[in-house]
């Protein structure tokens, strides 16, 4: 299926992932993705509080065209009762950003700490005070590099963006908890273009606002609602080589996106097929099989978002949206307006 867009024309591609609770080729509630060197991408499961699962707290590594490579995170067993601090260990784990390096730095709202892992997995490092003065996290969530290696942390329960040498080495902050330009009251996730220009999902004041990298308010769009260019709590921004800027509309169920003035442009609503984790997974269970061939309108209902969290692009025009209660990723292509093929 083809989805016209003056100007733009997206075409959705395959969807990756499946619910796996014990790792492997599976996430388990996934929070964020990020696009990482050699068609690779970093999905971050943040699972659930529940000591049982503690050990889906994790990053799993596949490729873009679903081959699993890898995961990290210190697993933890259902005897942990209560969060732990270990190194390389997550408890409510929000964020992934990787360096020039190829290093994954993954938040923890919880711990308050920014781990350090290389890009195979390998814990190599740890920072972060808890506290609301220069340089003191509390609730970190969205993560983004800028081109000097910078890391742009969103500093949520202190309602406001903070910078940090990859080091862990305070720089500057800016904004506060209101509704005013430049404040923000529970930010969650960030962006930053390819001018430096960053971009926060200001979750509880429906809207996306936009600045230089050193914190000058620029703009702001959206406002609370379910109709085109509103919001229903934004967790996530991802900016592309265009200008085009995408929005995680999580409890509306979209990706909404707008030109680089902020003004709308269109909407995704979902168009999953199943991915190769989970036909597998099907083709296992006579059960599940036919289900599946009795179920109702299940192509049309299964297709669609359900809590999209997480997105990302690429310079390839790729387009990445995570579901956490659906535990999977979908994929589509930016294309141009004249494109009338059909997906492949």
């Amino acid at each position: 299926m083809v989805t016209e867009i003056a100007p733009i024309t997206f075409r959705y591609s395959h969807t990756i992932g499946r619910q796996e609770s014990r790792g492997g080729n599976g996430f388990f509630n996934p929070v964020a993705v990020t696009r990482g060197p050699g068609e690779r991408l970093y999905v971050l499961s943040r699972g659930t509080e529940t000591p049982a699962f503690f050990p889906c707290k994790r990053v799993t590594i596949c490729s873009i065209d679903e081959e699993y490579i890898g995961e990290f995170g210190e697993k933890v067993g259902p005897e942990d009762a209560v969060p732990t601090a270990h190194d390389g260990a997550f408890f409510w784990p929000t964020a992934v950003a990787l360096d020039s390096a190829g290093n994954a730095y993954v938040a923890d709202e919880w711990l308050n700490r920014i781990s350090v892992f290389t890009q195979d997995g390998d814990w190599i490092g740890k920072w972060g005070v808890v506290g609301d003065g220069d340089g003191e996290i509390d609730r970190p969530s969205g993560l983004a590099f800028d081109r000097d290696d910078n890391l742009f942390v969103v500093d949520s329960r202190n309602h406001r963006v903070q910078v940090f040498t990859k080091e862990g080495q305070f720089l500057y902050n800016w904004g506060s908890q209101g509704d005013g330009a430049g404040q923000f009251n529970y930010p969650w996730g960030i962006d930053i273009d390819h001018n430096g220009d960053v971009y926060v999902a200001d979750w509880r004041n429906d809207r996306i606002q936009k600045f230089s990298s050193t914190g000058v308010f620029l703009m702001a769009f959206g406002q609370s609602g379910d109709g085109d260019g509103e919001f229903n709590r934004p967790t996530d921004v991802a900016v592309d080589q265009d200008g085009t800027i995408y929005v995680a509309d999580y409890k509306n169920d979209r990706v909404q996106v707008f030109d680089a003035s902020g003004d709308y442009v269109t909407q995704l609503q979902g168009q999953a097929t199943l991915s190769k984790w989970a036909l597998e997974r099907v083709q296992l269970d006579p059960v599940i099989q036919r289900g599946r061939e009795v179920a109702q309108n299940l192509s049309e209902r299964e297709g669609a978002f359900q809590g999209p969290i997480s997105v990302d692009v690429d310079d390839a025009g790729r387009v990445f949206v995570a579901e956490t209660p659906r535990h999977r990723l979908q994929v589509f292509h930016k294309q141009s307006a004249i494109y009338a093929g059909d997906p492949l």
